[in-house]
């Protein structure tokens, strides 16, 4: 796999982080993961390997840097025209998938005993798509560090491959991207089109006491620009026309978390609870329940349950031919009424340091951790024509290695 431009920059900065660090004699922690997804369920399969390195260096108690490099190999197939009239469910009209996605990111932090800042930037590249991103974040803890507030601000300015079509004068008129090919390239045949993104959070965690905690969250974006999958149509009756989206989208989640120790069991309990809305309409609800076990030797074990449902946005329909729902439509699935249950389970070991607190004779930490989660849609308002979404099933595995220094 060859490297990107930005991600050679940030394999370069990670070296440079390391060698910083071997110099001046400064901590820092070094990771790896490598996440694989997969999405199956009849003729419609997708998956995704994303390894991720990042490295971070303290330059003594109120200075750190920060730099990491992630990629997303994407293969697989997906539905080219929804609700398209087939035969069976092996005669959806598909389309092959593959991609790959760059991201470079680097972070400046100052701190004090009670106070952080963290200034952020990340750059990403696919073949159709291109982003840009910077935030800035702020946390201070009180009360003798049982309080904790935190506010971030994100920007994201990016650009979405389109296909140009300037006698297309109405959305029902416009075809899909067929392939990625010339896209950001000054060929006459491909539009770029602009996505501006602003992300605003808050947070405000407590300790009522030593074995019980609380956080509350609020997050809110402004999304403005080409929000459709340029390369899914949708089927309008006699014809199919790439699916048309809102420009504008604001969302909005509050969530509750708390988490009780309980000491005699060497345990804890999670319990976290999301609420959501944004100005298409879509509304959905969390739960999530978690436990955590410490075994002993460095080892801890967790498992979870997570429920998730929404609503359609206000501009779906499952038959646009049929039931138009204004000059919006869509083929997004993401978009309808469904739920999920996902289950998984983390087991992370933490190697024992030595009485002159190394690990491994040369390090000051070293943990492997291991991650998979189980997920099942239903999706009881979204259909193929006439069948049932067959690729709702998925599974996430995830394998880490962190070692400090």
């Amino acid at each position: 796999m060859q490297l990107s431009a930005p991600a050679r920059m940030i394999a370069v900065a990670l070296l440079a982080l390391l060698g910083l660090a071997s110099v001046v004699g400064a901590d820092g922690v070094l990771s790896t993961t490598n996440t694989l997804f997969l999405e199956y369920g009849g003729p419609l399969r997708m998956s995704v390997f994303t390894p991720a390195v990042n490295g971070r260096v303290d330059l003594g108690d109120h200075v750190a840097i920060a730099a990491g490099w992630d990629a997303d190999i994407v293969s697989g197939a997906s539905v080219a025209v929804v609700d398209a009239p087939a035969s069976t469910i092996d005669a959806l009209s598909t389309a092959s998938v593959t991609d790959l996605r760059n991201v470079g990111k680097a972070r400046l932090e100052f701190r004090d005993e009670t106070t952080t800042l963290r200034l952020g930037y990340q750059y990403g590249t696919e073949s159709d798509y291109r982003s840009h991103a910077f935030d800035v974040s702020a946390r201070t803890e009180l009360f003798e560090r049982n309080t904790a507030f935190e506010i971030t601000y994100a920007r994201g300015f990016d650009s979405v491959c389109d296909l140009d079509q300037p006698r297309a004068q109405n959305a029902v008129d416009r075809q899909r991207l067929d392939s990625s090919d010339g896209c950001f390239d000054s060929g006459a045949t491909r539009a770029t089109r602009d996505v501006s993104l602003q992300t605003f959070q808050g947070s405000w965690s407590q300790a009522w006491a030593p074995v019980f905690s609380t956080q509350v969250s609020f997050t809110a974006q402004l999304v403005d620009g080409f929000q459709s999958n340029p390369y899914r149509a949708v089927w309008l009756g006699r014809s199919s026309a790439q699916e048309h989206h809102p420009d504008f989208r604001a969302r909005y989640a509050i969530g509750l978390g708390m988490r009780l120790w309980l000491k005699p069991l060497n345990a804890a309990v999670q319990v976290d609870l999301r609420g959501y809305r944004d100005t298409w309409d879509v509304q959905s609800v969390t739960g999530e329940v978690a436990w955590d076990q410490t075994i002993g030797g460095g080892l801890r074990l967790r498992v979870r349950g997570r429920y998730y449902q929404q609503t359609s946005a206000t501009f779906f329909s499952d038959d646009y031919a049929r039931q138009p729902r204004g000059e919006y439509f869509t083929g997004d699935r993401e978009l309808s009424a469904m739920s999920s249950v996902t289950v998984g389970g983390r087991i992370a070991w933490a190697v024992p340091a030595n009485d002159e607190g190394d690990v491994l004779g040369f390090l000051s930490s070293f943990s492997l951790i291991g991650k998979f989660d189980y997920m099942i849609y239903d999706f009881t308002a979204f259909n193929y024509g006439a069948f049932a979404v067959p690729n709702n099933q998925a599974m996430v595995a995830t394998a880490s290695i962190e070692a400090g220094f």
